[in-house]
């Protein structure tokens, strides 16, 4: 069993039942993902995200970026039999996806995150994903409404991340179904399995010293997509309080794909890709 679904491990706080635990719900041995992903590629200035990015990482010539938002369900068969709230298992990110290189290996360097749900923020940090609790919102879909029944052609979907202050917004105007296998797509989105790559930093304030400190990637099992969707983009980065991505200002859109998108934790467990040496960071 991966490290993310053990229901005994990674819990907090500690106690017997486990119940008090910020994971209860996304560490059950049944637990499971879905939800609808937004994706805007853009160009940044390459030396602006060069300087942002560890070595020995290497990134795409052009400051090819990828912001990605998320509204997502997690499942798992308690569904079946208990009343879940909400705020525990249903979450919203948005988050930097920044296609690199490290011996020869494609992954994707999450930079900057938001979310919605302390338990997400907690969790996150333990592989590398550098989340901050954040206002996160993304048009969704109702099968009874009269325009916004799902995708087609001509309906724009937006979204918003606000902490002190907006941080971002932007939108996809959605044009034409893309086949997977067609060649259209990028190849961050045509990938089977992508591996997400994020820096873990903790710090020992009892000895003073950087605890851990090094390059963690993860991804998805079984991921499954549903039909996806593209067209025109924006997106527009705000001067925020306590932010870091008006360096980041698009210099060019390239576009937006949105697509629905399943997957679990249950075979495969992070894997550290690079471990830093003492003083660091």
């Amino acid at each position: 069993m991966a490290l993310w679904s053990n229901r005994h491990k990674n819990q907090y706080p500690i106690t017997p039942l486990h119940k008090a635990s910020l994971l209860d719900v996304v560490t059950e041995p049944s637990h499971r993902t879905a939800g609808d992903m937004l994706t805007i590629g853009f160009a940044a200035d390459p030396e602006v995200v060069r300087s942002y990015i560890p070595s020995p990482l290497e990134i795409d010539p052009s400051g090819l970026c990828y912001l990605r938002v998320f509204d997502v369900c997690v499942f798992t068969d308690r569904n079946q039999t208990d009343l879940l709230s909400p705020e525990r298992y249903e979450f919203a990110e948005a988050f930097f996806w920044i296609p690199c290189t490290f011996e020869g290996e494609l992954y994707h360097y999450m930079l900057f995150s938001w979310v919605n749900r302390d338990w997400l923020a907690y969790t996150g940090r333990t592989h590398g994903m550098p989340h901050k609790l954040a206002k996160v919102q993304m048009m969704r879909f109702h099968p009874a409404d009269t325009v916004y029944y799902g995708p087609h052609a001509g309906v724009r979907l937006s979204f918003s991340v606000e902490t002190v202050g907006l941080v971002m917004r932007g939108w996809v105007d959605l044009d034409h179904e893309v086949n997977r296998e067609s060649g259209e797509l990028p190849l961050s989105l045509s990938q089977q399995t992508p591996k997400y790559l994020g820096q873990r930093f903790f710090w020992d304030a009892v000895a003073d010293r950087p605890l851990v400190n090094d390059l963690v990637a993860h991804w998805g099992d079984e991921r499954k997509f549903g039909p996806i969707w593209t067209g025109d983009a924006a997106l527009t980065f705000h001067e925020a309080e306590g932010e870091e991505v008006l360096p980041f200002q698009p210099l060019r859109v390239i576009g937006g794909w949105w697509h629905t998108m399943s997957f679990h934790h249950s075979t495969s467990p992070p894997e550290i890709v690079l471990t830093f040496g003492e003083g660091s960071a």
